[in-house]
């Protein structure tokens, strides 16, 4: 009996291993998450832009030169016009990605326009401004909050200047005076680009340029030659662009974020 008693303890010991050493496989580990890759904004680009653009002008004039030199001074307020139309052009610039939230950049745009408008004189409505803005150009700083990695929302604030061109006309004789001048002044803006592949972002932005009040002065043209004509023009230009950049992007793409389940 006792040697019955011996071997089945052993034999139950025996069978007993194979499960203990099934309880004792090592797990599999969890899968692991990788997210999608991220792309970094630190770099220059260039790209192109077009949309639309809207001016206000308040015109007061203010005396002439007449073929003798002699200055007449006067004060009559030529009325107000509202020039607008499409614009185009170009941009370039550089960014630097300072973390996960914010971007600094500077950057440079011209665009030509066919902005166009017209008024007639308040006190001599047979005689009318034709105005005409065929470019404006800025250079921005721009500071950008990352509302995820590939989405910025930015505001920007520097320099501008728009090329102006003011021909008065009369239906007695034709074109009188003709001017021209390039005024400067300031732009503010704000805009939201979206990184949409590893180097290229579409980008909307609305500005305001603002270009105070300046003197033109109009060469008399016709029966007005050896005139001078002196015009205060206050001028405001606000735009709506839409632009594609193409990026140069600086260093190795970042890390992908790994998430252990």
């Amino acid at each position: 009996m006792k040697k019955f008693l011996i071997a089945g303890i052993a034999a139950t010991a025996f069978c007993g291993v194979p499960a203990l050493a099934a309880d004792m496989a090592v797990k599999a580990p969890p899968p692991v998450a990788v997210a999608a890759p991220v792309y970094g904004w630190t770099g220059c680009y260039i790209g192109a832009n077009t949309g639309g653009a809207w001016a206000r002008k308040n015109n007061t004039y203010t005396g002439f030169t007449n073929p003798a030199g002699v200055f007449i001074p006067e004060d009559e307020s030529l009325g107000s016009a509202s020039p607008s139309g499409w614009a185009y052009g170009g941009q370039a610039g550089c960014d630097y990605q300072l973390n996960n939230y914010w971007v600094f950049g500077i950057r440079g745009m011209w665009d030509g326009s066919n902005m166009k408008g017209s008024n007639q004189w308040p006190t001599g409505p047979t005689n009318t401004n034709n105005y005409t803005i065929d470019s404006f150009g800025t250079v921005v700083g721009k500071v950008s909050y990352l509302l995820n990695p590939t989405l910025e929302l930015y505001g920007l604030a520097g320099g501008a200047w728009a090329h102006d061109k003011l021909i008065s006309t009369s239906p007695v004789v034709g074109e009188f005076a003709t001017g021209a001048q390039t005024r400067s002044g300031y732009d503010v803006g704000v805009g939201l680009s979206w990184m949409f592949a590893r180097n290229w972002d579409v980008w909307i932005e609305y500005d305001h340029m603002g270009f105070g009040t300046k003197t033109m002065n109009l060469t008399g043209v016709g029966g007005a030659s050896g005139f001078t004509f002196f015009e205060n023009i206050q001028q405001n230009v606000d735009k709506v662009l839409v632009g594609i950049d193409y990026r140069f992007y600086w260093g190795a793409a970042p890390v992908p974020v790994v998430t252990k389940g």
